[in-house]
């Protein structure tokens, strides 16, 4: 059965109303979208004390939307290469604007790296990559988007499970509008452009207003920030990466599998294939940028922290230059 939309409507049994034909469905899977989320209100419940009312209201709304999918499936860090993920971030517009962004919240974003320890310019990058400084939170309803990836996703329904959970615990305890509330094609709210997860567990009221405002609040958005990535493990006046060159040598077999990838080397591995070795202590992981142009770097415990935050070797790599980019004359 080919539909283009499905619109959810629960009154005790999973009914659903067909649009334009695109998707294709099997009546099993109807059951099966019952049981999931029939599972969810039960979690909601019984986990985080929502009421299956306003639980099965919310999910009466979701309608699912194709976009996101097709989105998923042709994100940039999957598609482009190096050198095309680069021009999209790292241009003239951009690292203009963050200079001008970095030297006009100069007092907030010090105070914040004072206390937390994450440089005021890494903060900066993460805001230009995510959201072009604030300017695009996502014009995408949440609610749509989590609901489509949760129940339609192949690969990773039962993350964004979790994430559609989080976020009807968000809008639940905090009385905020579930249908007003947007975001990107993946369910990613505000400047920074946390899932409803972060946006809970690490999001950060720093003025004490009695709310955690990741759209408007600059003192709130920048402590979520330096706030998450302290917590998964960001390292004080570390290096997040250092230059290297590989004997020639070996630059087929470090490049086997391909680039855009981050993986962990061991010391005496790394020792052999280098022509110098002058870096420093820690875990080391090989930066694999570009197979092609053997584009690549050695990274530390920062640049994975970077990567909690997008699992994208190319993401971080991005949020790493804008910085330097940011604070640069």
């Amino acid at each position: 059965m080919k539909i283009a939309r499905l619109k959810i409507l629960i009154t005790g049994a999973l009914t659903c109303i067909f649009m334009n034909p695109v998707y294709s469905l099997e009546e099993s899977s109807l059951k099966k979208y019952h049981q999931e989320i029939e599972s969810i209100i039960t979690t909601l419940d019984v986990k985080h004390n929502v009421s299956s009312d306003y639980s099965r209201k919310v999910i009466e709304s979701i309608k699912f939307r194709e976009k996101s999918l097709i989105s998923m499936n042709n994100a940039a860090e999957r598609k482009k290469t190096w050198e095309e993920y680069k021009s999209i971030f790292l241009t003239p517009g951009r690292i203009n604007s963050g200079r001008e962004y970095y030297k006009k919240n100069y007092k907030i974003l010090k105070e914040i790296e004072d206390k937390y320890g994450v440089p005021s310019e890494i903060i900066v990058s993460f805001l230009g990559v995510e959201t072009n400084y604030g300017k695009g939170t996502g014009k995408v309803k949440v609610l749509d988007s989590l609901g489509t990836l949760a129940l339609q996703h192949p690969r990773r329904g039962r993350f964004f499970k979790q994430q559609l959970i989080y976020f009807i615990v968000l809008t639940y305890k905090n009385n905020l509008n579930y249908e007003n509330i947007y975001g990107s094609y993946a369910g990613a709210m505000g400047a920074p452009q946390f899932m409803p997860e972060s946006y809970i567990k690490k999001g950060i009221d720093y003025n004490n207003d009695g709310k955690i405002d990741l759209w408007n609040d600059k003192y709130d958005i920048y402590a979520s920030i330096a706030n998450y990535l302290n917590k998964n493990g960001w390292q004080k006046d570390k290096s997040i990466y250092s230059d290297i060159i590989i004997k020639d040598k070996y630059l087929d077999s470090v490049f086997q599998e391909g680039d855009r990838r981050t993986n962990f080397i061991k010391n005496e591995d790394l020792k052999k294939i280098l022509k110098t070795s002058n870096l420093n202590s820690g875990k080391k992981y090989l930066i694999l940028l570009s197979k092609k142009n053997k584009k690549y770097k050695i990274g530390y415990k920062n640049f994975k922290v970077i990567m909690s935050y997008n699992p994208s070797t190319f993401y971080a790599m991005i949020v790493t230059e804008l910085s330097k980019k940011v604070v640069s004359k």
